[in-house]
């Protein structure tokens, strides 16, 4: 029982981590979007962070109760109980990712505009620059090996996820708040 109780919890955070990254997409493309809204809907953050998750891992523990209660479930021979975690989180990846593009968008319309002095190559320069600080904030990374079944990407998945995922919680705060003069 501890041990699945800890795996629960460990689904649940992997999966938080998804949507809190959604959350801070969602937040992003608002700000750029609706430059004056007075409400800030971080009680609609708080929901879809915490309590996204929470619907979905109560689901998956209860799935996993009925259709394969055997060891500690941290094996996978039925396919159902596991897409009632990937599922959910292949949808908040690719949402984060129209979110991105969709910033990208915006932010190309902004620097192309006539009040943005400069030429095209500091244009270019300051587009390429601000996407390269949203790939981390948004966890671009994760779209590489989002739509590969696991079996046949595994090996490949495990390296990339060690090397860029590991490092995106330090990578983000660096660039947010250690070089934010705001901060």
């Amino acid at each position: 029982v501890g041990c699945k109780a800890i795996l629960v919890f460990f689904q649940y955070g992997v999966m938080a981590n998804f949507y809190w990254l959604l959350v801070e997409g969602l937040y992003l493309h608002i700000l750029l979007v609706l430059i004056f809204s007075p409400n800030r809907h971080f009680t609609v953050y708080l929901l879809i962070g915490w309590g996204i998750p929470t619907i979905f891992i109560i689901t998956w523990t209860v799935t996993r109760i009925i259709l394969e209660d055997t060891g500690c479930w941290d094996t996978n021979e039925h396919g159902g109980p596991w897409w009632v975690i990937r599922i959910p989180i292949l949808i908040s990846i690719i949402v984060n990712f129209i979110l991105f593009i969709s910033i990208i968008r915006i932010l190309l319309q902004k620097l192309r505009s006539p009040d943005v002095g400069g030429n095209d190559q500091s244009q270019y320069k300051r587009l390429a620059k601000s996407t390269l600080l949203l790939i981390p904030l948004f966890g671009v990374h994760y779209t590489v090996f989002a739509l590969f079944p696991d079996r046949s990407s595994n090996t490949y998945k495990i390296i990339f996820e060690l090397c860029l995922g590991s490092f995106q919680g330090l990578i983000v705060a660096v660039l947010y708040c250690f070089l934010n003069s705001e901060v």
